[in-house]
Formats: structure tokens, C-alpha cells, sequence
């Protein structure tokens, strides 16, 4: 198929979006990752079919919408949201180590929400499709907190949980007592709570 020479020129544009942006996965992210999980997640051995050494694999098979890495969505990215988890909990990552400095997990956020770009000298088509999409912003509904906070019910009930996320009318929430993750909607909660759901999410 033929592109036109606009077709041409928004991808010559979006390629060297992509390689002029400050972060990728093979550059920044790739250290952190063989810093902490290299035991587990690569080589021939690497369990739950993560082989984070794999670039081809990462971007064709790690990356994607329904993904456990989804492009300008760290909110809702499970590779990330193992990562903040209690260490306590069954699903915490890395399993077998300590959690990552809040520094690295945010280079690890910024890079999801800029689009997840895997090799910014190498971008595939999907990638720049991926950029695009995130506008090289972080998504809309603002990146996880660190915090566990505490959230009222529209009922009276108080939680601890972490914000990981807005999403329209609902919020995201990691749960402190198990460390899962649920989308609640604003109209459940009080008042109060959806307030600072929406102004953390506006962030």
C-alpha cells in the first residue's frame, strides 16, 4: 500500500518524536530492571513468561492495551502496579527482593505514560501509534501515589487505600488490607473522598 507524502512526513514526524524523547526502555528502564529482577525475568528460564531482555518480545507480546504494560496508562499497567504493592502480598514484585526506590518506580511511570516506547532509536509503527495516543503527557486521571490514604464510603465506612488512578467517573484504589487493586465509582464514596479523587486526578 502507498502512503502519501502526508502519511510520510507525520511518520518521519512521529519517528523522531519518539527517538528525541527522555525516556525508553532500553536506555533508562532496562538498568532498573537488571538491577532487581534479572534472577527471575531473563534468559531461558525466565518465569511467568516475562523475559524482560527480550526487546522483541517486550514490545510485541509485554506491550499493548490489554497488556500487563499499557501505553500511556501506568494507572492500570500491572507490571507497575506489582511493583507498589505491600511487600507483604503474594503478587508484590520483584518476589524475591526488596521494592524498588520511589525514584526508579517513577521513571518506570513516566516512561508507560509517555507511550512505552521500548527502543527509541528503533521505533516500530505501533509505538509511534502508542506516542501519539500519549501525547508524551502523562494519561489523563494522573499516575499512581505512594500513599495509602484514607477514603470514607458514601455510607460511613473508612478504608486505607492507594490512588492509582482516574478513570471518568470512578477511581482507581489499591487496597492496604490486601493490596488488590478496584475501580470504585466517585458516587460511592463520600463527598469528601470523591473531591480529593478528583483533584488527584486533575494532578
Amino acid at each position: 500500500m502507498k502512503l502519501s507524502i502526508c502519511n510520510v512526513i507525520a511518520c518521519l514526524f512521529l519517528a523522531i518524536s519518539a527517538s528525541a524523547s527522555a525516556i525508553d526502555y532500553k536506555t533508562e528502564v532496562l538498568p532498573i530492571m537488571k538491577a532487581h529482577c534479572w534472577d527471575c525475568h531473563a534468559g531461558g528460564n525466565a518465569k511467568g513468561s516475562l523475559n524482560l531482555e527480550d526487546l522483541d518480545e517486550m514490545r510485541d507480546y509485554q506491550v499493548g492495551k490489554f497488556n500487563i504494560i499499557r501505553p500511556g496508562n501506568s494507572a492500570e499497567s500491572s507490571f507497575l502496579e506489582k511493583m507498589h504493592l505491600p511487600t507483604s502480598s503474594r503478587d508484590f514484585m520483584p518476589r524475591k527482593g526488596e521494592k524498588l526506590p520511589d525514584e526508579e518506580l517513577a521513571i518506570i511511570a513516566k516512561w508507560i505514560d509517555a507511550g512505552a516506547i521500548i527502543d527509541k532509536e528503533n521505533p516500530a509503527e505501533k509505538e509511534m501509534e502508542w506516542v501519539k495516543k500519549a501525547g508524551g503527557r502523562p494519561a489523563a486521571g494522573g499516575g499512581p501515589s505512594r500513599d495509602f490514604l484514607t477514603w470514607e464510603s458514601s455510607d460511613g465506612r473508612a478504608i486505607e487505600a492507594r490512588f492509582m488512578g482516574l478513570q471518568g467517573e470512578s477511581v482507581r484504589l489499591m487496597m492496604k488490607r490486601d493490596g488488590k487493586a478496584y475501580t470504585v465509582p466517585l458516587a460511592r464514596l463520600a463527598p469528601e473522598s470523591a473531591a480529593l479523587a478528583r483533584k488527584m486526578g486533575a494532578q
